[in-house]
């Protein structure tokens, strides 16, 4: 009997084993999140005490900064802050300025802060990146000062002054651990976007060489891939400026590595595209003789070891390059006369591919060894510059949007003397101006909202238990519990939004000030009117929906791809092959994301932008021999009436433009007819090249032209009739 009651007491320690052993698995892989937290943590209770330390009066402003700057990247928190203490900045001066305009006539200043904070809400619809965060911050700060004080305009200075320094000491705080607790730098992350955008394409040109990538739909999702990945590896750089001085030193290199990159995947796509418009005229011995030219290239390309080396590898290329001459000439003996003009023309689009091909990989070599300074290898890229496009239309409609909901708003809490309508006020400018710069605003708003509405709760307890506090040690203990519950849920991916909403509401709803006193009012007030302010923003995407994703703005955005054309054919030639080239990939990228993949939309938008590349390349190699070759003044002429004539086509497609731009190039053709010297058959492969695109009756841009004068003769029908 009393060997009994030992069996339970042997297994006790393999049972405490067996939960530790799951709690280690549940936990496996949540080291670097818990860092996360654990440096948030510090931040948010170090600037805390700092902020009660020197007297501030709102210290729970200071360890909110902590919370909206907060990020896993070293250079994103930088970055992050640095925008917030320049929009800080420019909000506060702002502020003491319209107060200064308006310091009797709170609905005149009401006005001028609506006015403020929309133009502010387009420019974050304008910008890209932090710098839409900066625009952001400028403006809800405005609102932040100036609505304590509104009744009391005398003290607007020392209002800016006190948020100014509370938001400034929460950045710098933040900055600080986060640059010296275990930092998250960005160069790792940064040179496996560019390795990845390497291996994607180097496996793109040698699976379609090859033949392993064969039919649209593997054609178009690789063609999105590769433009992502030049729009991603930008958005990297831009915000590894602050991380790393290294990636600082070099973020000339990497912008011309991403220009090498984009101007590559150009010529391939304008390549492969060319290729199957000749299978489609049935000339198959150009297509043949130009795979055989291009074997070897796939041969290198899909060698391991070379992918390992770029030095090696960048060799190859030259050495391919170098081949390519007496592999043409081989191949152009045994074509058919008839042939051998639709040849050389093909034979150019090679060589560019193999120049670019080339460039990049050698600009990647010289990144990875260290030796040299890279420069642009042509001049078309002297002047490297990623180039935004943006949508007018949205951000009019973000300005408006902002403008007339804070001003309604503004308005209805003056009328209404509701003590905490400032709160509402400045919660839901802040949100409205930062939702509006998303792809789905309304998403954002509501998970916002989810957050805002969910956080009182989380936060009761550590209210109920800061009366206990007696100084800041308890206040810490006592608040823990609540900070750690709702940080982890902002690590989980689905529920970030939501989660990054929650640890605000928390903080405004606790009220934390110089004092250790808890107001049940203060708690009620300012957690109801952060609801009301969320609620409302999310009432106003939902009565006016945001243009992202409609027709009309898939339309707008095609009409200023196709414009991209008028680009290469007027803007000056100093740096437009980098503008083109951004341009008209963030134009695709936008269109796409608000395309469902492998629908008709999606495939027309592929081909438009295939067509956009073809031409507006065409027209840079154009006016680039207008500029460096010496040419008959006949044929100048002619060349630049074809090129005025295809932007206009692509500007505004139409019969009778489509028929004139075919005559003008055939004319420049015919200017070039018999045996010419080195510098003009370039000029005619360019324009032979440019009349295939135009000739093609099965391409997007001849169907827009055909169901365009059909659609025109109905209209004409109807009107007869």
């Amino acid at each position: 009997m009393s060997a009994a009651p030992a069996a339970p007491a042997a297994g006790a320690p393999q049972v405490s084993r067996g939960l530790l052993q799951s709690f280690r698995q549940a936990m496996a892989g949540e080291a670097s999140t818990w860092a996360y937290i654990g440096k948030v943590l510090v931040a948010l209770y170090l600037s805390g005490w700092i902020a009660m330390r020197l007297g501030m009066s709102s210290p729970g402003t200071a360890m909110i900064t902590v919370l909206v700057v907060m990020n896993r990247n070293t250079g994103l928190v930088l970055a992050k802050a640095f925008y917030r203490g320049l929009g800080t900045v420019v909000g506060c001066a702002m502020a003491v300025l319209i107060v200064s305009l308006f310091p009797q006539s709170p609905v005149l200043l009401v006005t001028a802060m609506a006015l403020w904070a929309g133009f502010c809400a387009g420019g974050s619809v304008w910008s890209r990146g932090m710098a839409s965060y900066g625009f952001v911050l400028s403006g809800y700060t405005v609102a932040m000062i100036v609505f304590p004080v509104i009744n009391h305009p005398q003290d607007i200075l020392n209002s800016a002054l006190e948020r100014t320094g509370e938001v400034l000491l929460g950045m710098a705080v933040t900055s600080v651990v986060f640059d010296v607790l275990w930092p998250n730098r960005m160069r790792a992350g940064l040179r496996a976007t560019d390795d990845g955008n390497l291996k994607d394409f180097l496996d793109f040109v040698a699976g379609a060489i090859s033949g392993r990538l064969q039919g649209f739909e593997v054609i178009e999702q690789t063609q999105t891939r590769v433009v992502q990945g030049a729009i991603s590896f930008e958005d990297m750089r831009a915000t590894a400026y602050f991380d790393d001085p290294i990636l600082r030193s070099r973020n000339g290199q990497l912008k011309l590595i991403n220009q090498h990159f984009m101007a590559a995947a150009s010529r391939f796509q304008a390549l492969h595209h060319h290729i199957d418009r000749l299978q489609k005229r049935n000339q198959h011995e150009v297509v043949q003789a130009i795979r055989v030219v291009l074997k070897p290239l796939s041969t290198v390309l899909d060698d391991i070891t070379l992918r390992g080396d770029m030095p090696a590898l960048a060799a190859q290329l030259r050495h391919w390059n170098a081949q390519l001459d007496s592999a043409f000439a081989q191949q152009r003996r045994q074509l058919p006369p008839t042939t051998r003009e639709g040849f050389d023309a093909s034979a150019l689009m090679v060589r560019r591919l193999g120049e670019e091909l080339h460039a990049y990989v050698q600009a990647k070599a010289r990144m990875e060894t260290g030796k040299g300074q890279l420069r642009a290898r042509a001049p078309r890229l002297s002047r490297v510059r990623f180039t935004r496009a943006n949508d007018w239309y949205a951000i009019a409609l973000a300005m408006v949007r902002c403008f007339t909901v804070m001003l309604a708003l503004s308005l209805l809490w003056l009328c209404s003397n509701w003590n905490q309508g400032g709160l509402a006020v400045f919660g839901m400018a802040a949100l409205v101006a930062m939702s509006s710069a998303a792809p789905d605003p309304l998403w954002v708003v509501r998970r916002a909202t989810i957050g805002h509405t969910i956080a009182p709760f989380f936060a009761l307890p550590g209210f109920i238990a800061m009366a206990l506090a007696v100084d800041f040690p308890t206040l810490v203990l006592v608040t823990l519990p609540s900070m750690i519950a709702s940080l982890y849920i902002s690590t989980r991916p689905r529920f970030v939004v939501t989660g990054m909403a929650l640890n605000v509401g928390i903080l405004v709803s606790w009220n934390v000030g110089p004092q250790f006193h808890p107001s049940a009012q203060a708690y009620l007030d300012n957690s109801l009117t952060l609801m009301v302010g969320a609620f409302v923003a999310m009432g106003v995407f939902m009565l006016v929906p945001g243009l992202p994703g409609s027709r009309q703005r898939q339309r707008r955005l095609l009409e200023r791809l196709r414009a991209q054309v008028q680009l290469a054919v007027s803007a000056p030639l100093p740096g437009l092959l980098p503008k083109f080239e951004s341009v008209s990939r963030e134009l695709f990228q936008q269109v796409a994301s608000r395309t469902a993949p492998g629908s008709r939309a999606s495939r027309q938008l592929f081909e438009w932008a295939l067509l956009v590349h073809e031409a507006g390349h065409s027209a840079i190699d154009l006016r680039h021999d207008l500029a460096e070759q010496s040419l008959p003044s006949a044929l100048h002429r002619q060349i630049e009436q074809a090129l005025q004539l295809l932007g206009q086509l692509y500007r505004t497609p139409s019969a009778q433009t489509l028929r004139e731009a075919k005559d003008s190039v055939r004319l420049a053709l015919g200017e070039l007819a018999g045996p010419q010297p080195q510098a003009l058959r370039r000029v005619r492969e360019h324009l032979f090249l440019l009349q295939m695109t135009l000739e093609d009756s099965a391409s997007v841009l001849a169907t827009y032209v055909r169901r365009s004068r059909r659609h025109q003769r109905l209209k004409e029908l109807r009107h007869a009739l």
